[in-house]
């Protein structure tokens, strides 16, 4: 295991209150998953950070919210969040934090980045719409009604298209950022 410096600290910190605060802010839309920056975060944290501190970083958002601090979507937290049809997509992104940071470590161009922030995403839908049909179908016991297909086709209308430019936006800050003198050594 890696020695974390006081500067590793304070990144880790810095962005992980970044994410909550940005976690706040939602917009419902129905199928128990609202709209955040969430996903812009966790791809651009793990990128900033690489993968060790980027996992931490994000690990420690889903350690804040599971121990009932309200930074998760809309403001909600604590360990009932575990039995949420969106606790997938926590799951999912302690997944790409890992594939992303170790991308980042490569300093990728802003195309190549972007591409696999995108293959980071669909790895998230599929953790996150897994999760979504194990609760619904095995915790919520809903007799079967509702299908993987019928999430897929949910989750994929709904958000996808949103989080694609989310992708895409958080390639180009990363870009910017990383070009930048002070974010270079980061």
């Amino acid at each position: 295991m890696r020695t974390l410096t006081t500067k590793d600290l304070v990144y880790i910190s810095v962005l992980t209150a970044m994410l909550c605060v940005a976690s706040l802010v939602a917009i419902p839309v129905g199928i128990g998953i609202p709209i955040t920056l969430q996903v812009f975060f966790w791809l651009l944290i793990p990128a900033l950070l690489k993968a060790y501190r980027g996992f931490l970083s994000l690990a420690l958002y889903v350690l804040i919210g599971l121990i009932g601090i309200p930074v998760f979507a809309g403001g909600t937290g604590g360990f009932q969040a575990v039995l949420s049809p969106s606790f997938g997509f926590l799951l999912g992104s302690l997944i790409i934090a890992l594939y992303i940071g170790k991308v980042a470590q490569k300093r990728p161009s802003l195309l190549t980045m972007i591409l696999h922030m995108i293959v980071a995403i669909l790895i998230l839908y599929t953790i996150g719409i897994l999760y979504q049909y194990f609760i619904f179908n095995v915790i919520a016991e809903s007799g079967g009604s509702t299908t993987l297909i019928s999430l897929i086709i949910a989750n994929v209308s709904s958000f996808l298209p949103l989080d694609i430019l989310k992708a895409i936006l958080a390639g180009i800050v990363y870009d910017r950022l990383i070009r930048h003198t002070r974010f270079k050594n980061i």
